[in-house]
């Protein structure tokens, strides 16, 4: 007889955000200039994006999840939504169905950090949004980039709705967009969230200084994380401060470390409630992410992970 699956009735979570072809290069000495070459020894090619990262980590914990985002009618489009469906993730296809551009993203390593030279995914308004909130999902982690068209505004709409109807809501935002003279403008304007995750440079570009006083709590998150790579992460409240080392393993590259950070984090939070523990389990899923090339290798092995570090994901 095998045990139960902890996961069999498990509420629906929703991802929103960018899903792409990941063109994952090795390590190279130098970007090439214009009329020259450059040469990486291995490459591989996965799905790719913050969002699809985050769900098809949660898909392989054993989440039903939701990705919303933005995929076009052409081959690497088809490819991403039937390797999604295999994961058992359901893709909510924003975009037009005309459109046939499917977004790329090709990474390369230089020094244990990475770079990406990236193809945007295709413009939408994001209608297909409305429907979630037809059945509202236990929660809802929004990759936010804000020059993604239209979407600043939708998601001002669907928040405070969501949050009504008892969804959390968690946001990774990629630096400030296009107002860099105001660069929280658009945070603002999406409404506050449960849970902002943020690391070092994202902070300096939004201009967030650290610790995070009482009015940025107040307006932008009820609870701020900072994810600092190889020194761990913080988590600030208004009424403390957590911060936690990180698990040491041996780096291969960081491409999709703080995605999985994500992953470990709300499934130890919606599993047992506890924010301290929760940043000790994204701690994990984070360290271990950096042991593989890409964001989403290392999430076949989650589930095994989770069983040798039960007391961050299983309640007593």
């Amino acid at each position: 007889m095998t045990a139960a699956d902890p996961f069999v009735d498990a509420p629906r979570i929703a991802i929103i955000g960018d899903f792409n072809i990941d063109v994952i290069l090795g390590e190279v000495n130098a970007l090439p200039r214009v009329g020259y070459d450059t040469v990486s020894d291995v490459y591989s090619i996965e799905p790719g994006g913050s969002a699809a990262i985050v769900a098809l980590g949660l898909a392989s914990v054993g989440w039903p999840t939701d990705l919303y985002a933005n995929v076009g009618d052409d081959l690497f489009g088809h490819w991403l939504r039937d390797t999604s469906k295999s994961a058992g993730v359901r893709v909510m296809n924003c975009a037009d169905d005309r459109s046939e551009s499917t977004g790329l993203s090709v990474a390369f390593s230089k020094h244990g950090d990475r770079g990406f030279i990236s193809v945007p995914n295709p413009v939408s308004d994001w209608e297909a949004l409305d429907l979630i909130l037809d059945d509202p999902p236990r929660h809802v982690h929004v990759c936010y980039h804000p020059y993604l068209p239209g979407l600043t505004d939708k998601l001002a709409n669907i928040f405070p709705r969501l949050r009504e109807a008892g969804t959390t809501v968690s946001m990774d935002p990629a630096g400030p967009g296009p107002v860099a003279s105001h660069p929280l403008e658009l945070l603002e304007a999406v409404g506050k969230v449960d849970f902002l995750f943020l690391n070092d440079q994202e902070a300096r570009d939004l201009q967030i200084a650290l610790p995070p006083n009482n009015s940025i709590l107040g307006r932008l998150a009820d609870v701020v994380i900072v994810k600092k790579g190889n020194q761990g992460a913080v988590a600030y409240t208004p009424d403390q401060t957590l911060d936690l080392p990180e698990r040491k393993v041996d780096v291969f590259e960081t491409t999709g470390a703080g995605d999985n950070f994500a992953v470990g984090f709300m499934t130890s939070w919606l599993r047992l409630g506890d924010l301290e523990t929760a940043v000790r389990a994204g701690n994990v899923f984070g360290s271990e992410s950096t042991r593989f090339p890409g964001g989403v290798q290392v999430q076949a092995g989650y589930r095994t992970l989770m069983d040798q570090h039960p007391n961050l994901f299983n309640p007593r």
